[in-house]
């Protein structure tokens, strides 16, 4: 089963590449190592990583790897913003920058998610969203299959 989780956020970022770079420099600050693999080539409007927690070891991840995807641009992600939020209800029309973390598998690695959660909130106070929960999702909220 995949479990996708969206992030909407007023960043002011132009690349999808540098938002990600920032995101990411970020995560590296403020908590255990990662392992990542770079996803693309995009356009520049977008930009994504196959993530997961480092071992202590360096070797490889201690769960499931996940995708972080970000999308900048209003006028890029509209189509997102409308479809969720079409009388803006949740004050996200204007956003300009999208992230979506996608899991899959047996393991997935939600302390990362939640890592990237508190990130996302602290660099540009996202608004979260899911498919079964809408805007409901309580801070951290994420379900744990």
């Amino acid at each position: 089963m995949t479990y996708r989780l969206c992030f909407f956020c007023r960043s002011g970022e132009e690349r999808g590449d540098e938002a990600l770079d920032r995101l990411l420099d970020y995560l590296l600050e403020s908590g255990d190592g990662l392992w990542g693999e770079w996803l693309g080539p995009f356009e520049d409007s977008m930009a994504a990583f196959s993530l997961g927690t480092g071992s202590s070891d360096g070797g490889s991840p201690v769960a499931d790897l996940l995708t972080l995807e970000v999308r900048v641009g209003v006028a890029e992600i509209a189509e997102s913003v409308i479809a969720t939020s079409p009388n803006d209800e949740w004050g996200i029309w204007g956003c300009d920058l999208l992230a979506t973390v996608t899991l899959s598998g047996d393991n997935p690695d939600w302390a990362l998610v939640h890592r990237i959660w508190a990130a996302l909130v602290s660099l540009w106070r996202a608004v979260p969203w899911d498919e079964s929960s809408g805007f409901e999702i309580p801070a951290g909220g994420a379900p744990q299959h």
